[in-house]
């Protein structure tokens, strides 16, 4: 299957809305009568989520897509020197409230699928469905620590030498493997690797803080949570994700087994940049899941 849409296909965050201690930059696209879903992208490429999402037109004519830029990219605000992760929770939903959404479905990747994990535990109510890509959820086994910890000091050590995107593509390409720079060059905007370098700092000196001082670990959830969500939680693994990295089969099983209601959907021909890598299928996958749960 081919991926075509013309020149380019940027998604405009052209709308603003305040939030605690930040304004948010925003989309609101799609079908304006649809079902509302709220898009949490990942750490380094902000467009990364929605713009590659595209390629499944069905997803935006039936329903209306909110994506937005996590404090610090691309022109959303960075009014302190840290977002923990309930923060960043708590900015999805304020959004919410913004727009006068009550309930939507929540579709996040990677570091944002973490974001979208907590929004499950500080905020059901507002969580109607939940589509998880790969949530970077704190890794366990030694295998996959020691995987993360190399490849983030690789990186870190790039970037205080001053190579700060060099230092965000390094790690990139060891979480996902080498063959998703490319898959970014054709399902991003034209400028994708510019806005990168915008936003590097925010990666290196806010998202990675904000993983490590998390404190939810998989193995002492049943301690740390008073009330399991409930809400459909849809589990998203790319089929190559492991060769690339180890951790994700990890995480995939935990969800899976944490979750009765967890169901699980695999990408082919994709690792952890799955979006990027295999869109049409992402987006195919999401969208049955959404409709096979409705608001009404």
């Amino acid at each position: 299957m081919a991926l075509y849409l013309g020149r380019d296909w940027t998604v405009e965050h052209d709308k603003k809305a305040p939030v605690a201690q930040t304004t948010l930059r925003y989309a609101d696209v799609g079908n304006p009568s649809g079902e509302t879903i709220i898009c949490i992208h990942g750490t380094n490429i902000a467009d990364s989520l929605i713009t590659p999402l595209k390629f499944y037109p069905r997803l935006f004519e039936e329903f209306r897509l909110i994506s937005y830029y996590r404090a610090g990219y691309n022109g959303s605000t960075l009014e302190k020197d840290s977002v923990s992760i309930e923060e960043g929770a708590g900015h999805a939903v304020q959004l919410l409230d913004h727009l006068n959404i009550d309930k939507a479905h929540f579709l996040s990747f990677s570091f944002g699928g973490v974001i979208g994990f907590q929004a499950m535990l500080s905020y059901p109510e507002r969580v109607h469905t939940s589509a998880l890509l790969e949530a970077y959820l704190p890794r366990e086994s030694q295998a996959a620590i020691d995987a993360n910890i190399a490849a983030f000091m690789k990186a870190m050590e790039m970037y205080q030498a001053g190579k700060k995107v060099e230092g965000a593509i390094s790690y990139m390409e060891d979480v996902c493997g080498p063959r998703f720079l490319s898959a970014v060059d054709m399902t991003g905007p034209l400028d994708v690797w510019d806005r990168v370098a915008e936003s590097v700092d925010t990666t290196f000196t806010v998202d990675f803080p904000a993983i490590s001082n998390w404190a939810f670990a998989p193995s002492k959830a049943d301690e740390l949570v008073d009330v399991k969500p409930s809400m459909p939680v849809l589990a998203v693994m790319g089929m190559d994700s492991e060769a690339a990295m180890p951790g994700f089969r990890e995480t995939q099983r935990w969800l899976m087994n944490w979750l009765p209601q967890a169901e699980r959907a695999a990408i082919p021909h994709a690792t952890h940049g799955m979006q990027s890598m295999n869109p049409a299928a992402v987006g195919e996958a999401v969208y049955t899941f959404f409709k096979k749960y409705p608001m009404s």
